[in-house]
């Protein structure tokens, strides 16, 4: 989605798992889209237990420190609890076998 948060006067990139866990080469796909055309992004994910979901959030982001600080107040002001936040991507190393 991308009318649903600005920041810096900008549209930011949210994207919302349908489970628990957004795929990884979705979320590869949706940084490079945020990556391509300069804009932040947050990608949600949902905690779960043995009885649903427990409202409770891990949240990653791509962008400044100063939007990922802006991402969790924001969502602490909607009263959702965010149990992880990271900025830094992982780098993916080619491996000769």
């Amino acid at each position: 989605m991308t009318d649903k948060l600005q920041w810096d006067s900008e549209d930011v990139i949210v994207a919302v798992a349908t489970g628990t866990r957004m795929p990884a080469r979705t979320f590869h796909w949706v940084r490079s889209l945020a990556q391509l055309t300069s804009r932040q992004m947050v990608a949600v994910e949902h905690k779960q237990d043995d009885h649903g979901f427990t409202g409770e959030l891990s949240l990653r982001t791509v962008g400044p420190e100063a939007f990922k600080q802006a991402v969790e107040t924001y969502f602490a002001n909607q009263g959702l609890v965010s149990t992880c936040i990271a900025t830094n991507p992982r780098v993916l190393e080619p491996v000769v076998f």
